[in-house]
């Protein structure tokens, strides 16, 4: 009965270090930070395009949802999980990243889809693809997008 019972401590250990492993690489890239006010809301990007963002989801109207699972504040970029029933790469990963716009009223602030179809939440934080100082072929060699309030909802 005793040689069950030091492998079966062997394996719980191992788990437990594992776990420890696992929080301690992803420990300052991922986290669970309240998203900030001036990204919630109702907006319009100047292409047109019309987002509903919330705690929870971010909404690219009419159709994609995006389910935010983390938030990083001081690098300003989201990790999200693509909505089953989206058009594109559903059910992957995205990182998008953020940062406030100053003097381009009425836009308040820009971001880009970094990565957008990662089959894991490590993926989507490594891969980066931006250049945040370049607003015009800083996201994937594309504009990033701008963002203002928008009154409408769909």
């Amino acid at each position: 009965m005793a040689s069950l019972q030091i492998p079966n401590l062997i394996l719980v250990a191992l788990v437990l270090l594992t776990l420890l492993n696992i929080s301690c690489v992803t420990g300052s890239k991922y986290s669970h930070e309240s998203l900030p006010t001036f990204l919630m809301g109702e907006f319009e990007d100047d292409y047109g395009v019309q987002y509903q963002i919330d705690q929870q989801v971010f909404r690219l109207l009419p159709n994609d949802k995006f389910h935010i699972i983390s938030v990083n504040k001081a690098d300003g970029f989201l990790i999200l999980q693509n909505d089953s029933l989206n058009t594109y790469a559903p059910s992957l990963f995205t990182r998008i990243d953020y940062q406030k716009l100053k003097n381009m009223e009425p836009y308040e602030w820009a971001f880009c889809f970094s990565s957008f179809k990662e089959a894991s939440v490590k993926e989507a934080i490594n891969n980066v693809n931006t250049k945040r100082a370049d607003l015009m072929t800083g996201c994937n060699g594309f504009p990033f997008s701008r963002m203002k309030k928008s009154g409408n909802s769909q």
